[in-house]
C-alpha cells in the first residue's frame, strides 16, 4: 500500500496532467474558432497559429495549477485510511 505522501504526489501529478492537457486542447479549440483570427493568406494564417498556440499554453498553465489543486484535494479526501496507520518500512 502506498504511503500518504506517495498517494498525494500521484494524485497531484494526475490532476496536473489532466488539467494541462484539457486546458491546452480547450485553448486551441476556443482560439481556433475565434472570428477575430484571419486564415485567408499564409502570413495571416501563420500569425493566427502563433496566437492560438500562445493562448493555449497560457490557458494550459492555468489549468495545470487548477488540476494540481484538484488532485491535492481529491488525494486528501480519497487517500487510503491504512496509509495513516502504516509504519514506514513495513
Amino acid at each position: 500500500m502506498a504511503t500518504y505522501g506517495e498517494w498525494m504526489k500521484k494524485s497531484e501529478l494526475i490532476g496536473a496532467s489532466i488539467g494541462g492537457a484539457a486546458g491546452f486542447f480547450y485553448g486551441v479549440y476556443i482560439m481556433a474558432t475565434s472570428a477575430a483570427l484571419s486564415w485567408t493568406d499564409v502570413l495571416d494564417a501563420m500569425e493566427s497559429v502563433v496566437v492560438v498556440i500562445v493562448c493555449a499554453v497560457m490557458i494550459s498553465s492555468l489549468c495545470i495549477a487548477i488540476g494540481w489543486l484538484a488532485g491535492l484535494v481529491l488525494g486528501i479526501v480519497a487517500s487510503p485510511l491504512s496509509s495513516f496507520t502504516e509504519k514506514p518500512g513495513h
